[in-house]
C-alpha cells in the first residue's frame, strides 16, 4: 500500500488530541498488559481484555497510513471470543468491518503471491516436461494478463477504502478502544479468569472442526484426497480461521497462564501456517482453472494450465498431509485440558 499516504489522513479522533495522544494511552495499556505476564493478574476481565484490546489498537494507530492485516486479525478475533464482556452491538459492527477491511486490503498482496506461485511451477513444468515447453510462454501472458489486472482492480480498491469515511469510522472506533472499551454492563467486572472459559470454547470449536476432517485418509501421502474438487476446501478453510481465533484468545489470556503459553500459542501458529499454505495452493489452482477456460487458447496452453492447475492440488494435498501429521502433537498440551476452567 505504497501510495495510502496520499489518501489517508489521521482518523478524527486522533487528530482532536495530537498525533501522540492516542499512542501514549495505548504505551500506558499496554505496559499494564505486559506487567501482569509473570501469571498473577490483579485486574478484572474487563481491564484484562481492555489492556489488550488497547495495545493492538494502539498498534493500528501509530502504524497509519500503513496497515497491519495481523493486528485487524487480532483484534476481530478477541472482539469475537470474548464478546459475552463487550457490547453486543458495537463488538459486531466493529468485528464485521474489521474482517471485511482486512479481506480488502489482503487482496492485493495475495494476487501478487498468487502470480509468483504459479509463474514459479510454470518455470518448473518447462524444465521437466518437454510438451509443456511450447505452452508455457503463452500460460505465462495469459496468468499474468489477468492476475495483474486483478491485483490491480484490488490496489484501486484499497486506496478508495482507506480514503472513505467508512475507513474513518473504523479508525475512530479503534480509537475508542484505546481510552474506553465499551463492556456489557456488569460483564466485565468479575476476575480476570473469567476470560478463560470463552478461550477454552475457541479451542473447543478447533478441536471439533477438525475432528470433522478426513485425517485418517489425509495422514496418508499421495491420498488423492485433494485431486478432485468437490467443495471440500472450505471446512479446512474454517479450521484455518478458528485455529487463528484460538491462537488469538490464547493470547489475551497469556497474563493469566504464563510462560506455558508459549509452545501452544507455537503450535497454533505452525497450523495456520499450513493451512495458509492450503489456501494459497487452492487459491492458485482456482487461478490456473479459470484461465484454462479462457475462450480459444490454443491446446498446448490448455494443456500446461492444466498440468498447473493438477499440481497446485497436489500441494493442497500435500498441506493437509502436514496438518494431519502436525495436530496430533498440538492437540495435547496443557492448554487444550480443562484445567483452563480451574486455574
Amino acid at each position: 500500500m505504497t501510495d495510502a499516504p496520499g489518501v489517508l489522513a489521521l482518523p478524527a479522533a486522533a487528530a482532536a488530541g495530537g498525533t501522540d495522544a492516542v499512542p501514549e494511552a495505548a504505551d500506558s495499556a499496554a505496559e499494564a498488559l505486559t506487567g501482569t505476564a509473570s501469571g498473577t493478574v490483579t485486574g478484572t476481565a474487563g481491564e484484562t481484555l481492555a489492556a489488550h484490546l488497547a495495545a493492538h489498537a494502539g498498534s493500528f494507530l501509530r502504524g497509519l497510513p500503513a496497515i497491519d492485516p495481523r493486528t485487524l486479525r487480532r483484534v476481530a478475533g478477541a472482539l469475537h471470543t470474548f464478546d459475552a464482556l463487550l457490547d453486543p452491538a458495537w463488538a459486531r459492527e466493529l468485528h464485521d468491518e474489521l474482517t471485511r477491511l482486512g479481506t480488502l486490503l489482503g487482496q492485493e498482496l495475495a494476487y501478487t503471491r498468487r502470480l509468483a506461485r504459479l509463474t514459479a511451477a510454470l518455470d518448473t513444468l518447462a524444465c521437466v516436461d518437454a510438451e509443456a515447453a511450447p505452452g508455457a510462454p503463452k500460460a505465462r501472458a495469459l496468468l499474468e494478463r489477468q492476475l495483474t489486472l486483478a491485483r490491480s482492480r484490488a490496489h484501486s480498491l484499497a486506496l478508495q477504502e482507506l480514503g472513505s469515511a467508512r475507513f474513518h469510522a473504523v479508525a475512530d472506533k479503534m480509537t475508542l478502544l484505546v481510552s474506553d472499551l465499551p463492556l456489557r454492563g456488569t460483564a466485565g467486572d468479575g476476575p480476570a479468569t473469567a476470560l478463560l472459559p470463552p478461550a477454552t470454547s475457541a479451542r473447543l470449536r478447533l478441536t471439533e472442526a477438525v475432528a470433522a476432517l478426513p485425517l485418517q485418509r489425509t495422514a496418508r501421502p499421495y491420498n488423492g484426497e485433494a485431486l478432485h474438487e468437490s467443495g471440500e476446501d472450505l471446512p479446512w478453510r474454517q479450521v484455518r480461521l478458528l485455529a487463528l481465533r484460538a491462537r488469538y484468545a490464547l493470547e489475551v489470556c497469556a497474563p493469566l497462564l504464563g510462560p506455558a503459553t508459549g509452545g501452544a500459542s507455537a503450535g497454533l501458529a505452525e497450523l495456520a501456517r499450513l493451512l495458509g499454505q492450503h489456501q494459497e495452493a487452492t487459491d492458485a489452482a482456482g487461478a490456473a482453472a479459470l484461465a484454462g477456460a479462457t475462450p480459444r487458447i490454443t491446446p498446448a496452453t490448455a494443456y500446461v494450465l492444466g498440468v498447473v492447475h493438477a499440481d497446485q492440488r497436489l500441494e493442497v494435498e500435500a498441506a493437509r498431509h502436514a496438518f494431519s501429521l502436525a495436530w496430533p502433537d498440538i492437540h495435547h498440551p496443557d492448554w487444550l485440558s480443562d484445567t483452563w476452567l480451574t486455574h
